[in-house]
């Protein structure tokens, strides 16, 4: 009966609006730049590959399941960062599920010489597909006191069971070696996806990030002799509203090469209609750097009853940078946000 539970959730999801719908995000926001904002294409010394993947209420197995791929190079002499970021979002084993192909824009000046303080504007163009395997989702209406699975009464989308559509998103980011702010704005030609209202367009999704850089020490680090670690300690936060939607993760993490500590929460400072504390989850992040690579793994863990249920969720983060000097002077203007 669980797992008929959860089929008749994935299509009550298929067919409702996008706002309830499984939206992409990962909880290592900062671990997924391209995926956070296009203004992040080329945010990096020389170039990069991200390849994350989070398995949502585990325990259930398959239920949620989120991959990214994506490079992005940094092209300084005309102050352009250019990408591509392929994602994958499915529920319940490919029954429902969104593919998209962005490629990506980015262009970056200098506001403040003195505080070395950058403008970078960015878009993204993308190729987007929804999905829906009917046949494959089982309704309470199927299932007999004898267990026989007799056909439902629930009829199939009247239309195609893809959905395939071109969308944009846009952003703005202002950085300087210790602090970046920045906003983003997605669905801009707000597409048609909804298999049942043909009339229904996605709403646009705004966010808003941010965060600050506090310097807490440094020194040698051993076998690397030649470079100077320090110790970091970063706040930041991202905000994002959809229609009547909104979320908030904030937290902070500690920076010690070549090791990451942090915690976020999820949630937002109010009560909610039951007058419980508005919280979703607590995320604990770790995070290894070893020469051009970054290796992160984050779980969140669900702060109500649910966790016994759902298991939490898992993330792994790798990414890997490619002719990447930590000791080079010449950086066109290094974002200071988390990178694990």
């Amino acid at each position: 009966m669980k797992y008929v539970r959860l089929s008749i959730l994935i299509f009550l999801i298929a067919i409702t609006s996008g706002l309830n719908a499984q939206y992409i995000q990962f909880s290592q926001y900062y671990a997924t730049p391209t995926v956070l904002a296009p203004s992040f294409a080329g945010a990096v010394q020389k170039s990069r590959v991200n390849f994350n993947y989070r398995d949502q209420w585990a325990k259930i197995g398959g239920i949620f399941q989120t991959y990214s791929a994506g490079y992005d190079i940094n092209v300084p002499k005309i102050s352009s960062g250019f990408g591509v970021l392929l994602l994958r979002d499915q529920a319940g084993e490919g029954d429902l599920a969104r593919t998209e192909f962005g490629v990506l824009y980015s262009w970056y000046a200098l506001l403040d010489k003195n505080r070395k303080i950058y403008f970078r504007p960015g878009i993204e163009f993308k190729l987007s597909q929804r999905s829906l395997d009917f046949q494959n989702l089982i309704f309470g209406d199927q299932i007999g006191v004898d267990g026989i699975i007799a056909p439902t009464s629930i009829q199939p989308p009247p239309a195609d069971s893809k959905k395939t559509y071109v969308d944009a998103a846009s952003s703005m980011l202002v950085y300087a070696p210790n602090f970046w702010i920045g906003i983003s704005a997605d669905h801009l030609f707000r597409p048609v996806d909804a298999f049942y209202d043909p009339s229904y367009r996605v709403p646009v999704k705004y966010s808003a990030f941010g965060g600050y850089k506090f310097k807490l020490s440094g020194g040698k680090y051993g076998h690397r002799s030649s470079s100077s670690i320090q110790d970091y300690f970063f706040v930041s936060a991202y905000y994002r509203l959809q229609a009547n939607s909104d979320q908030l993760d904030i937290g902070g993490y500690w920076d010690h090469e070549p090791f990451t500590i942090g915690v976020w929460v999820r949630g937002l400072p109010y009560m909610n209609i039951v007058g419980t504390a508005n919280i979703d989850a607590v995320i604990f992040v770790v995070g290894y750097q070893i020469y051009s690579f970054n290796i992160g793994y984050s779980y969140d863990m669900t702060v109500s009853p649910l966790l016994s249920q759902t298991g939490g969720s898992h993330e792994i983060s790798i990414q890997y940078k490619f002719n990447f000097d930590p000791r080079s002077k010449k950086r066109d203007g290094p974002i200071p946000c988390p990178s694990f």
